[in-house]
């Protein structure tokens, strides 16, 4: 369905204008993998994740329970993002933390470069695709700081929206007056069919937002049959119509390859029901985010500029693109960590009125002027590409294998908040018995303290702790009513407090007889249990 082009949008393209615009983006991604390859490696569960891995490594199989928390081993495992656990893991192993560095910066700026080239098919304006990949970022930033298999999760939902804007089935069409190219052949249809069905095996194996994509796609499905059944008020010519077939197929296709995985249909089954497990509405990201949070903030000048750039479109709003976008909306209302999926589809909704608007601006005295002023010698524009890109390898941490140089020290490579004194001091002390610890902390300690460390807690453990195990974590990690019976009940040797956070069982430490400090630094306090005289 193609929709007829403004002579608004027929603006004459200049070479000049195209290269310069080439050398300042390639500047932006430049610049911007330096900034993602000095993000400090979060403390959470990322740590978990490598765990995992290297477990997987060292046995050669899939944990049927989680190997580091005694109290989650009643509970049979799916590790939904096995395949990034163990990239995780032979990342980590390979080269240590900071080759998980630079894994995350190139993920990350591979999914900022693949918005970019979906706005650059949409519109053939380099300048205004890079403006959409730069609102997408700035949307759901917050949720981009930690390498987790999530960012994975989100480069294949990226991919996955691209190809369809590339099929002619998302993306609402071309919005320029550039001739369709032979994208929407049958061959070009195969081969979008073919990727998708590699997409989804990957995707289902790495994390468990592929149900993310199966959803896209059948709001695509359920959008197409309204529009079509609505134009022809019958059933019995929508079996012939190609809009309503092909988006089916791809559903079909996707569904048939989430298949592929170790845990067969029970996988998708699982994903399902996983958010309502109650363990995970403790946790911020699964809650709803508060309205002056940046998530609610993002979430609500997301939703006002799509409001104000509406009477601006030239096109009619499709049944699938209000689906998709009420969908999403809803979705990070009720679950913060949504705001991931919701930037890329805000600003798929938002492109069409932003593009009027930039239209008016490229065509403006502003940009003829710029062309004037800037020299139009292409081997210099391709020269400073070059540049650019030699700079953004150059100085981030991935170029030293190659150029050399020092790793960075502990405490520019991993955040602030991780405990980096905590960990070297329980690995020289060697502790025994179980240690009461905060569940962000968890992961990181199981993975860098001593062997064999009895953590009680970790994030990736949260959905399998049951309840009863799990209210007793949280009544000590909080020092309510009852904690001395708890921690003699669990049988805790050693706690773990970050005193930042926990600032009752911290004060519980300091005045209680039965614990002693056995080291304390800025972020926390290891605490021993006295023996009885």
């Amino acid at each position: 369905m193609a929709l007829e082009s403004s002579p608004a949008t027929k603006l004459p393209k200049s070479t000049t204008e195209v290269s310069w615009l080439c050398v300042l983006c390639s500047a932006w991604f430049a610049a911007f993998f330096v900034y993602f390859s000095y993000i400090p490696l979060w403390h959470t569960d990322i740590w978990g994740h490598v765990a995992y891995g290297q477990w997987m490594l060292d046995h050669g199989r899939l944990p049927d329970v989680d190997p580091f928390v005694e109290l989650a081993q009643s509970t049979p495992v799916v590790a939904t993002a096995w395949l990034s656990q163990l990239l995780f893991g032979i990342l980590e192993r390979s080269g240590g933390p900071e080759r998980l560095s630079c894994a995350y910066a190139v993920i990350s700026i591979s999914i900022y470069l693949i918005v970019a080239v979906l706005h650059q098919m949409r519109t053939q304006r380099a300048g205004f695709a890079v403006g959409c990949s730069v609102l997408t970022w700035l949307i759901g930033w917050n949720r981009h700081l930690v390498i987790r298999p999530e960012l994975l999760g989100l480069l294949f939902f990226v991919t996955l929206l691209a190809l369809l804007s590339s099929a002619g089935l998302i993306g609402f069409d071309r919005l320029t007056a550039v001739p369709s190219p032979p994208a929407r052949s049958a061959v070009h249809r195969w081969i979008v069919r073919g990727t998708v069905a590699l997409l989804f095996v990957l995707w289902a194996n790495l994390h468990g937002s592929f149900a993310v994509g199966l959803v896209v796609l059948g709001i695509l499905t359920a959008g197409c049959f309204a529009e079509e059944f609505w134009r022809d008020r019958s059933f019995l010519r929508l079996r012939t119509q190609d809009a309503i077939r092909e988006p089916l197929v791809l559903l079909l296709i996707a569904l048939a390859a989430t298949l592929v995985n170790p845990y067969g249909i029970w996988l998708p089954v699982y994903v399902a029901r996983f958010g309502s497990h109650p363990n995970m509405t403790t946790i911020s990201e699964w809650q709803p985010p508060g309205i002056l949070s940046v998530t609610g903030m993002a979430v609500a000048v997301g939703t006002a500029l799509f409001l104000i750039t509406l009477p601006f479109r030239q096109q009619r709003v499709r049944v699938s693109e209000w689906i998709l976008l009420l969908v999403f909306t809803i979705a990070v209302c009720f679950r913060e960590r949504m705001v991931s999926w919701y930037a890329p589809v805000a600003v798929l909704a938002l492109a069409p009125g932003l593009f009027r608007l930039w239209v008016k601006f490229d065509a403006s005295t502003y940009m003829t002027r710029l062309q004037k002023i800037l020299n139009q010698q292409s081997r210099i524009q391709t020269a400073l590409v070059v540049l650019f890109v030699w700079l953004a390898f150059s100085f981030s941490p991935i170029s030293q294998p190659i150029l050399g140089g020092r790793q960075r020290p502990p405490g520019q490579l991993f955040r602030n908040q991780t405990p980096l004194g905590i960990t070297i001091h329980l690995k020289q002390s060697a502790p025994t018995g179980r240690i009461a610890n905060p569940q962000w902390w968890g992961d990181w300690l199981a993975w860098a303290g001593p062997p064999g460390l009895k953590v009680m807690m970790t994030t990736n453990s949260l959905h399998l702790v049951p309840a009863r195990h799990f209210d007793n974590y949280t009544a000590i990690s909080w020092a309510h009513v009852g904690l001395d019976k708890r921690l003699d009940e669990y049988e805790v040797q050693r706690i773990v407090v970050d005193t930042a956070v926990q600032k009752e069982l911290a004060k519980y430490i300091y005045h209680s007889p039965k614990w002693g400090i056995e080291y304390q630094d800025s972020q926390g306090i290891v605490a021993i249990r006295r023996k009885p005289d």
